[in-house]
């Protein structure tokens, strides 16, 4: 985590502004230094205490989302490293919590999109069942889902000053009708996309703002911050229960503090109590987790955990173990003699998996003929159906079905019954081992074929179409993993130098 920034102070660029949290410099004539400080604004004063590491957090955050909708709209990154136009004694201001942006012509309004029914829009639509004017149902409760995201726009405040709510026709007088329409479809657009992710990672948008700005030639261009806890109301989904206000992971929290404390709204705010301010920076972080964490991270990550807390203590246990589950993100095809779910070695809910058994760590070709479409149809539903973005090959060491295939007699035909399909396969993949693995010891040859059937595995997953087609629209990764309980491994293989090699 960085250390805390209160305030910026470098002397190497002009500074352009001071807002509420984002300190902005010049770097040249096209380009702009933000660099985002641990301040904290409440009811649009700053408030004297600072949150440790909330600046890198909200950086994060908003590149992650700048990253995942530029497609929708380009926005303002440039991809130059903020600690190479600061002076070197700098850099530590700017590392983690800075971005260079192109320098834009910022809109005059702040562009709100309202999910839900609450905070300001709740306490108008009890008086009149509207919001920012617009007409709603009747009947609606407090967090109560909107029927369909709303676009209401605000002045945009200077620091001190309060944003003051204005109608569409306002949008048009100050942006012209059709810039407003662009912008008020964008916003829509950003928050549907934006909200649809959010939910699968347990974080619900209730509402959030957007900032624009033009180029020369009027294009415009998402800036500023995007979809961060300061910006947005992110609710946790377990938690989210419509007739009251639910728990957050933004600085509602803070909010609700300081509408208890009596505090008038006006500066200067009040110091927060530590416990308030620690307990703020938490929320900050547990959203940047929610939402950017990698699920093969979490997934080794699991592994490790697994091994030291549950498997070296508690061995004879670790056998009954099992959890089952199905996910949108990942298909785990595992072994179906491995001696523990793969939602264990992966410490995964249940839910965040969708487990494949298969034979011998292997997957089978493709066959129109559809001979082993046990495997097959439980591919093709994960991949076209739940839109996974992982496929892993989770290999195991001591696999049942390469033992039966090392002692068999060479030459000789599996007999397996409905399984003998993948064992002619996996046989195929074991006799190119022993052919350059002669005189090796058993186990030694053991876990090469064990290994190997992976790879084959991999090439295999590459003759379903739908696969196919995915992984070259980068939809859709693959990955190879062994893993090996007694040894406390767990590999993966790198096609690259076509080997295997330990989690780093």
């Amino acid at each position: 985590m960085n250390n805390a920034l209160f305030q910026s102070s470098i002397t190497s660029l002009p500074l352009l502004n001071r807002g509420k949290v984002r300190d902005i410099y010049g770097v040249d004539n096209q380009h702009l230094l933000i660099v985002t400080t641990d301040r904290l604004s409440a009811f649009d004063v700053v408030l004297p205490t600072h949150i440790p590491g909330k600046g890198a957090v909200l950086t994060a955050i908003s590149n992650f989302w700048f990253e995942r909708l530029k497609d929708i709209i380009p926005n303002q990154l440039t991809g130059i490293a903020p600690e190479s136009v600061v002076a070197e004694n700098e850099r530590d201001q700017v590392a983690g919590r800075a971005i260079v942006v192109k320098k834009l012509k910022p809109l005059p309004i702040e562009a709100i999109v309202r999910g839900y029914l609450v905070g300001s829009g709740w306490k108008e639509y009890r008086n009149s069942s509207s919001v920012c004017g617009i007409p709603l149902p009747e009947g609606l409760r407090e967090a109560d889902k909107l029927p369909t995201p709303l676009f209401t726009p605000s002045t945009k405040a200077e620091a001190g000053a309060h944003d003051e709510n204005i109608s569409y026709a306002q949008a048009e007088q100050l942006l012209g009708k059709k810039l407003a329409a662009q912008v008020r479809d964008v916003c829509i657009t950003l928050y549907q996309e934006a909200a649809a992710y959010a939910a699968g990672k347990g974080i619900i948008i209730a509402d959030t703002k957007f900032e624009f700005g033009l180029d020369e030639a009027d294009k415009l261009y998402l800036i500023d911050e995007a979809l961060t806890p300061d910006s947005s109301r992110f609710w946790p989904v377990d938690q989210y229960q419509p007739g009251s206000n639910p728990p957050s992971f933004d600085k509602q929290y803070v909010r609700d503090w300081l509408e208890a404390s009596g505090w008038n709204k006006q500066a200067p705010g009040p110091e927060l109590p530590p416990e308030v301010a620690a307990k703020t920076g938490e929320k900050y972080r547990e959203a940047l987790k929610r939402l950017t964490e990698s699920h093969i991270e979490k997934l080794v990550d699991g592994f490790k955990q697994f091994r030291s807390h549950n498997y070296e203590e508690n061995r004879a246990l670790f056998e009954r173990l099992a959890k089952q589950g199905q996910s949108p993100k990942t298909i785990v095809v595992g072994c179906c003699d491995s001696r523990v779910d793969p939602a264990i070695v992966t410490n995964c809910d249940p839910g965040d998996l969708f487990i494949i058994r298969n034979v011998a760590n292997l997957v089978p070709p493709y066959e129109i003929s559809g001979s082993h479409h046990g495997t097959s149809a439980a591919l093709e539903f994960g991949v076209c159906n739940l839109e996974v973005e992982n496929i892993i090959v989770l290999g195991h060491a001591q696999c049942g079905g390469i033992r039966a295939l090392m002692n068999q007699a060479p030459g000789s035909e599996p007999q397996y019954g409905f399984i003998s399909g993948w064992m002619r396969i996996a046989r195929n993949a074991r006799n190119r081992v022993l052919s350059r693995m002669q005189g090796e010891p058993i186990e030694t040859q053991a876990r090469a074929c064990e290994l190997e059937a992976i790879k084959v595995s991999l090439d295999n997953l590459l003759t379903f179409p739908w696969i196919l087609e995915r992984v070259a629209q980068k939809k859709l990764a693959l990955h190879g993993w062994y893993f090996d309980m007694r040894r406390g491994e767990l590999l993966r293989y790198n096609p690259d130098s076509n080997r295997f090699e330990v989690f780093s």
